[in-house]
């Protein structure tokens, strides 16, 4: 996940910058391979301004071509070839590919209806005339013939909760007369939160259809959004049927269980004591935080009217029992920029995403020049349609043809195309083939748009290309750098083992202190610490008792941590050491101990690390001699600066 988001991340901020002219300049040749000198001031550009050292671009030259050479070599080897890496790279170019095939316009307007409805929640009841899953003509004709009789019944004053109890086909009705009570964003189908939302209280939507079927949504209140819960409670159970010796069994142990609560004991160790709920008794009573719908109303109503955290409900009876609820928490709405990335992932999985994907297709329909043969399409609909013709016959009276069903600047989409997306379909068969027809056509036609714009993506964005062209070379030199250095160095005992040999001077504890330190802004006390300090037998509390504004450290201090520190017991004169912002004076006391040698067994990570590096340049030295890469750094001039931002 994380590492999606940074591609997402990448890929909008790219984004936003939109197309930009190409150029391109040679600047590396390795093999029959030229790389540009655009790609390489993006791959510059984007990494030295991360560097804590920045190296000059020709210096970053060397970096480039030994990053290419193992690029080079990963495919001479057939690592782009392998299922594992075409299966993350067309990962990435997918997600990368992203914020180009949508509209951030209509995105963000998205986020902030969504949002906005967050905040607002809607009291509601309905009347559904359910579809088939894959309806025909007829059966939308019917319903919705049906459906629009029942808006007249209501039109000429019969009520809306009578009408859903007799004729809606949501299986609830009869019992709850299509009340469905209060809800917020993102808790119905989009259609349908849309109809709720923009009806005006007391009225009733226009009939509204979802995969469900037909709606009509009679809005009685709206109100603002009353946050979450959290709450802890203790329950004594009955089942709906119980007899009333038992519910007035149930009733007396939960009261005298309240008597104990309002006494002021525990409510926690109550709940684990007397409460029946036993997954919630084990946590003190503690509930997961909710919201409105969220939890049956007989318990939530109660719960919202507390007031404050500690709050203590009375007895409240459930369809599950009986309840004394404890409030713990309530929190509101959370601020837009804090809910904007949750409500954007939200939408990417909601059906409303449709809408930012319909106005891209609007979009590039009407720059590609957009036509189709709607004459051919309704001729292929038409055959579709016709119950007394196979399936196989179906295909072939067009699955053979040339002739364009639509056409942009680029892009040509024969019938015989088109009928092979049909095929693919495994549900486009003889029953279903009419109720399945006019939709499959739109979402064949949009996808096809889609992807003839995805496969120019690289050429209408650089900085989309060269994206795409780090992670895929990223990932082949992950894939090269294990088999060729890392397995190679980490499996290599003997190898260790002589490179440490050779280079055991570079391995060892550096020169360090064990003492005090003492830090001050007076150059009198600094005086006089140096004397006390001298004989080594003052305590780091005794310095503090005399000299209370100064400060007193006690313990080891390696060569090169302080730069006083450094100048007095190394004499180094450049010392890299820190200094304390806040002290003018440093001065240490204690015993010095020589840097001494690390054991094979105590520095085995930073060894391994360092023979990496040798077989790494060793094989980059081979590389270099097979493949003979050649710069050209005239090519140069025609970099870009890009100022830091």
């Amino acid at each position: 996940m994380i590492r999606t988001n940074l591609i997402l991340l990448f890929a909008a901020v790219l984004f936003s910058a939109g197309a930009i002219a190409q150029s391109t300049h040679n600047l590396v040749t390795i093999g029959d391979k030229n790389y540009t000198v655009e790609e390489f001031d993006f791959i510059y550009n984007k990494n030295n301004n991360f560097s804590e050292e920045p190296k000059s671009k020709n210096e970053y030259i060397d970096l480039f071509v030994n990053y290419k050479l193992k690029v080079h070599e990963a495919c001479a080897q057939g690592l782009d070839t392998l299922p594992s890496f075409t299966k993350e790279f067309n990962y990435y170019k997918d997600e990368l590919a992203k914020p180009y095939l949508s509209d951030k316009k209509v995105t963000d307007q998205l986020i902030r209806e969504a949002y906005d409805r967050l905040k607002t929640e809607v009291n509601a009841s309905h009347i559904l005339i359910k579809l088939p899953p894959s309806p025909s003509p007829e059966d939308t004709l019917k319903a919705y013939e049906k459906i629009s009789s029942i808006v007249e019944k209501y039109k000429n004053g019969d009520d809306f909760n009578e009408l859903a109890a007799q004729y809606s086909e949501d299986p609830s009705a009869r019992k709850n007369q299509g009340k469905i009570g209060y809800f917020s964003g993102f808790m119905m189908v989009y259609p349908f939160e849309s109809a709720a939302y923009n009806t005006a209280v007391g009225e009733i939507s226009p009939i509204t259809r979802t995969s469900f079927g037909y709606h009509v949504v009679k809005v009685h209140d709206k109100r603002k959004n009353r946050g979450e819960l959290r709450t802890a409670h203790i329950m004594q159970m009955f089942p709906p049927d119980s007899p009333e010796k038992v519910i007035a069994e149930k009733r007396a142990k939960i009261d005298s269980v309240h008597q104990l609560v309002l006494r002021g004991d525990d409510f926690a160790a109550l709940a684990k004591q007397f409460s029946e709920d036993r997954n919630s008794a084990n946590n003190n009573g503690e509930l997961p935080w909710f919201g409105t719908g969220r939890m049956i109303p007989e318990y939530s109503e109660p719960a919202f009217k507390l007031d404050s955290a500690g709050s203590i409900s009375e007895v409240i009876q459930t369809p599950y029992g009986f309840h004394i609820i404890k409030l713990l928490e309530k929190r509101g709405v959370p601020p837009f920029d804090e809910k904007k990335e949750e409500i954007s992932n939200r939408i990417a999985k909601d059906e409303r995403a449709y809408q930012g994907k319909k106005a891209v297709v609007a979009r590039l329909k009407k720059a590609y020049n957009y036509w189709q043969d709607d004459t051919l399409l309704e001729q292929i609909k038409t055959k579709a349609k016709d119950s007394q013709l196979s399936d196989d016959a179906f295909f072939s009276e067009f699955e053979n043809s040339g002739v364009n069903v639509a056409t942009m600047n680029g892009w040509d989409f024969t019938a015989s195309a088109f009928i092979a997306k049909l095929k693919e379909n495994r549900q486009f068969t003889q029953p279903r083939r009419a109720s399945l027809i006019d939709k499959l056509s739109e979402t064949i036609l949009e996808d096809e748009i889609l992807a003839f714009e995805k496969s120019r993506l690289e050429d209408k964005y650089p900085e989309y290309k060269y994206l795409l062209n780090e992670y895929h070379d990223g990932l082949l030199i992950f894939e090269i750098s294990q088999k060729e250095i890392w397995n190679k160095a980490i499996e290599d005992s003997t190898g260790i083992e002589s490179y440490y040999a050779a280079h055991q001077a570079d391995y060892f504890y550096p020169e360090k202190m064990e003492g005090k330190i003492f830090l001050t802004n007076d150059k009198k006390e600094l005086s006089a610490a140096k004397k006390l300090m001298a004989s080594n037998n003052i305590t780091a509390d005794s310095l503090k008792q005399l000299f209370p504004d100064a400060r007193v450290i006690e313990g080891t201090f390696h060569k090169g941590e302080y730069k006083a520190l450094d100048k007095q017991l190394w004499k180094v004169k450049k010392s890299e050491g820190k200094i304390d912002p806040d002290y003018k004076y440093l001065w240490g006391a204690g015993q010095k101990i020589a840097k001494k040698p690390k054991k094979l067994e105590e520095t085995r990570g930073q060894v391994i690390a360092d023979y990496q590096t040798q077989i790494e340049n060793e094989w980059l030295n081979k590389l270099k001699a097979r493949y003979v890469p050649t710069v050209n750094k005239k090519a140069l001039k025609y970099s870009k600066k890009v100022k830091k931002k």
